[in-house]
C-alpha cells in the first residue's frame, strides 16, 4: 500500500507539472496573435488566469473605387465636348482661310484630372514608337525632366564642374539646366546631351513615363553642332520627337512633386515661369494668370509649341499646343484657341465655386 501511495503521489506532481507549463505558453501564444493586445499580469496561483479578450479592431473602410462612377464619365465627357466645340471651331476657320500643318493639342484640369486631346498623342507610321510632331526647343523640357528626376535618384551629380569633351568648356549642371530653360539656350541641350548620350536619355524618360518621346542628336544652332558632326557622333542628324501628351504628362509630374526632389522642382518650375518668350500661351491668356511654360520653334518645319501649366487661380491646368507644317500664322490661331480655353476654365472656376456645398 505504502508503493501505491507513492505512485499516486508522484503521478499527481506530474499531472500539476504539466498543467502549469500549459498555463505558461498558451497566454504568451494569444498575446502574440492580438492586434491590440491588453496587458496579463501572471500571478503564481495555481488556478490559470484568463487572457484578456483582444481588443476589437473597427471594421475597415471599404477600398475606393478606382474605377471611375457614371457621374464622374460625364462630367469627363461634358468637359471634352466643351473645349473641343472651342478648338474645333477655330481649327476650321483657320483651315478655311488658308491655314496649313497639323496641329496638336492637350489639355488637363488639374483638379478634376478631366483631359482634352486633339492628336495628343499622334505617331509616325514609320516608327509607331516615335511622336509625329518635332519638338524643337521643348526637348529641353525633356532633357531638365531627365536630369533633375536622376539627380533625385542620387545617380547624377548636378552640382559639380564638369570639362564638355567638344568644346572644352566647363560647366555646372545645376546652374545652365535654369537657363536651358528661361533662356532656351541650344548650347545647353547639347551638352546634357553629350553629358548623358542618347540612349540614357531615352531609356531614362521611357522610366518616367512619356511614351512616344526620343531623343537622337543634337540641336543646331551650336557651337560644335552640324548635320556631319551628329552623324559622326550619333550615326543620325534628327530633331527629337514628342507628343502633346507626352509633354503634358511631364509637367503634370512637375505640379505633382513627386519625381523631382524638392529643391529641384523650385528650380525646374522657376525657370518655366521666368522664360523670356511669352507670345503663345501668356500671350493668350492675356497675361492674366502665371504660366510655367517651355516653347519651342523651328519656322523652316513649320514648328511652332508650347506648353505648360497655367496657374488660373482656383483651377490650373495644363496646356500643350504644337505644330507642324504650319506658317507663323498659326501662332495666332494658338492664342485665339488659348484665350477661349481660359475663360472656359475660368467659368467653369465660378461655376464649381458656386455650387452649395
Amino acid at each position: 500500500m505504502y508503493k501505491t501511495l507513492k505512485v499516486f503521489t508522484l503521478i499527481s506532481l506530474v499531472l500539476f507539472t504539466c498543467s502549469y507549463i500549459t498555463y505558461s505558453v498558451e497566454p504568451n501564444d494569444t498575446v502574440l496573435q492580438t492586434a491590440n493586445p491588453l496587458p496579463v499580469e501572471v500571478t503564481p496561483a495555481p488556478e490559470p488566469v484568463p487572457a484578456a479578450a483582444p481588443a476589437v479592431e473597427p471594421t475597415p473602410e471599404q477600398p475606393v473605387s478606382s474605377q471611375p462612377d457614371e457621374v464622374q464619365l460625364q462630367a469627363a465627357s461634358d468637359f471634352s465636348k466643351e473645349i473641343e466645340a472651342i478648338v474645333m471651331n477655330r481649327i476650321d476657320s483657320f483651315y478655311k482661310n488658308s491655314g496649313k500643318g497639323t496641329m496638336g493639342i492637350y489639355i488637363k484640369e488639374l483638379n478634376t484630372g478631366f483631359e482634352y486631346a486633339y492628336n495628343a498623342e499622334k505617331t509616325n507610321l514609320d516608327n509607331p514608337e516615335e511622336g509625329y510632331f518635332n519638338t524643337a526647343s521643348t526637348c529641353k523640357l525633356l532633357s531638365a525632366a531627365v536630369m533633375y528626376h536622376m539627380n533625385n535618384c542620387g545617380e547624377l551629380e548636378l552640382d559639380k564642374t564638369y570639362t564638355d569633351r567638344i568644346t572644352k568648356s566647363q560647366y555646372n549642371l545645376k546652374k545652365i539646366l535654369p537657363r536651358m530653360i528661361s533662356h532656351s539656350v541650344n548650347d545647353y541641350f547639347n551638352i546634357t546631351l553629350r553629358h548623358l548620350g542618347s540612349e540614357l536619355i531615352n531609356d531614362t524618360l521611357r522610366k518616367l513615363g512619356t511614351r512616344h518621346s526620343l531623343v537622337y542628336s543634337e540641336i543646331m544652332p551650336a557651337q560644335g553642332t552640324s548635320v556631319k558632326n551628329n552623324i559622326k557622333r550619333y550615326g543620325i542628324s534628327r530633331s527629337p520627337r514628342t507628343t502633346p501628351r507626352d509633354l503634358g504628362y511631364v509637367l503634370d509630374l512637375l505640379y505633382a512633386g513627386k519625381t523631382f526632389g524638392v529643391d529641384n522642382d523650385k528650380l525646374f518650375m522657376e525657370s518655366l515661369l521666368d522664360n523670356v518668350y511669352s507670345n503663345r500661351l501668356p500671350a493668350g491668356v492675356d497675361y492674366r494668370s502665371p504660366v510655367a511654360h517651355k516653347t519651342g520653334t523651328s519656322s523652316g518645319e513649320g514648328v511652332y509649341n508650347d506648353a505648360g501649366i497655367i496657374f488660373l487661380e482656383g483651377n490650373p491646368y495644363i496646356m500643350v499646343i504644337m505644330s507642324k507644317g504650319s506658317g507663323s500664322n498659326v501662332q495666332s490661331l494658338f492664342r485665339s484657341i488659348t484665350r477661349e480655353v481660359y475663360d472656359c476654365m475660368k467659368k467653369r472656376t465660378e461655376g464649381q465655386s458656386s455650387t452649395p456645398q
